[in-house]
């Protein structure tokens, strides 16, 4: 028993010896969040109770260099086993990052609201083609970045680069797989830049511009067209009360046939009451212009223009780590479908650890 005694605390010790040794540290955080949602469009309305999740596993350490290191897997989906990752690099030039799925770069959110930024945080517009059409954006399929670090240039200016070599990599695969192979129509390769800067307290500037690249669609008047997307915006914020205003143009990809673009404005003012309460109120507005070819026996085609607007109100209320929220949203020409107009009220529950 004595000798057993011994042994334990031999490898007691000898793990006390060599944590220290240990290069990284982990990190689990992440929220839920409960809703009660009413809604619907003019044909009928339903009621929904729903729980969403999402849990961060953040890994992270120094190198001998001195460079950092930042691993995280998150898991956010309802059946999804593993979901966004990303792999970071710092170093005293910026950041090298490698993302699944992860990655944001786009800026067509200005950052005001109570709860989240207006058709962001919820829409009853819906569907791949209904929702909102804010432009392209690299974490949805594998991507790699370079960010300039936050002190290097004047006003807080930090810029970003990041590049999509393969569009059909829209999932997590292994490290030595190829791929798989497909169609390049709507383009192969996505090139992204974005900035953020601070000249003055309280204002915040930012933009990102995307095209795509390598079409393989059908030549022609009518056949390929790369794809382009850009946002420019801006958030002031004095006292208690955010304002924030952010205008993008986006024009998808086509391997053949019409061409189809949409032009967005989104602005919203929010007034912190205090440190628990605060209320917002948010107008997203998004036309899409469809163009139509030029008919037999006419000489001039016709756009077709249809203006979808979502104007959203959200009151959030916060104490002891959890936050009851309302918001409802008034949409008009939902989906794009002109005389089509949907609501929807969420009454939430959200717990952050």
């Amino acid at each position: 028993m004595r000798k057993i005694s011994k042994l334990l605390v031999g490898i007691l010790f000898s793990a006390l010896v060599m944590a220290p040794s240990y290069a990284g540290e982990m990190t689990v955080t992440g929220g839920a969040t409960a809703t009660y949602s009413i809604g619907g469009d003019t044909q009928g309305s339903g009621k929904t109770l729903g729980i969403s999740n999402e849990l961060d596993f953040t890994a992270s350490g120094e190198l001998d260099n001195g460079y950092t290191w930042k691993y995280q897997v998150q898991l956010d989906g309802a059946s999804t086993a593993n979901d966004d990752t990303r792999l970071e690099i710092g170093t005293d030039m910026g950041t090298v990052g490698f993302y699944i799925s992860e990655g944001g770069m786009r800026k067509s959110l200005h950052g005001v609201g109570a709860l989240g930024s207006g058709f962001d945080y919820h829409s009853p517009a819906s569907g791949t083609a209904g929702a909102f059409q804010t432009g392209y954006n690299v974490d949805g399929y594998a991507n790699v970045q370079y960010h300039t670090p936050a002190d290097m240039l004047p006003f807080g200016l930090k810029v970003g680069i990041g590049y999509v070599p393969d569009m059909n990599d829209t999932a997590m695969t292994s490290a030595k797989d190829a791929g798989g192979t497909g169609t390049h129509e709507t383009g192969r390769n996505l090139t992204q830049v974005n900035f953020s800067m601070s000249p003055i307290d309280g204002l915040t500037l930012q933009g990102d511009a995307a095209n795509t690249s390598n079409e393989t669609g059908t030549s022609g008047p009518n056949g390929t067209e790369e794809g382009v997307s850009a946002n420019l915006g801006a958030k002031y914020t004095i006292g208690n009360v955010s304002v924030g205003y952010v205008e993008g143009g986006y024009q998808p990809a086509i391997g053949s046939g019409e061409i189809k673009y949409y032009e967005n404005r989104f602005y919203g003012i929010q007034f912190d009451v205090n440190d628990a309460l605060s209320i917002s109120y948010n107008v997203d507005e998004s036309e899409r212009n469809t163009r139509v070819g030029v008919a037999a026996g006419s000489t001039t085609g016709t756009v077709t223009e249809v203006e979808m607007e979502q104007k959203t109100f959200q009151i959030a209320y916060t104490a002891g780590g959890a936050t009851i929220g309302v918001a409802q949203a008034e949409v008009d020409n939902s989906d794009y479908t002109a005389g089509r107009e949907e609501g929807q009220t969420i009454v939430s529950l959200a717990i952050a650890f």
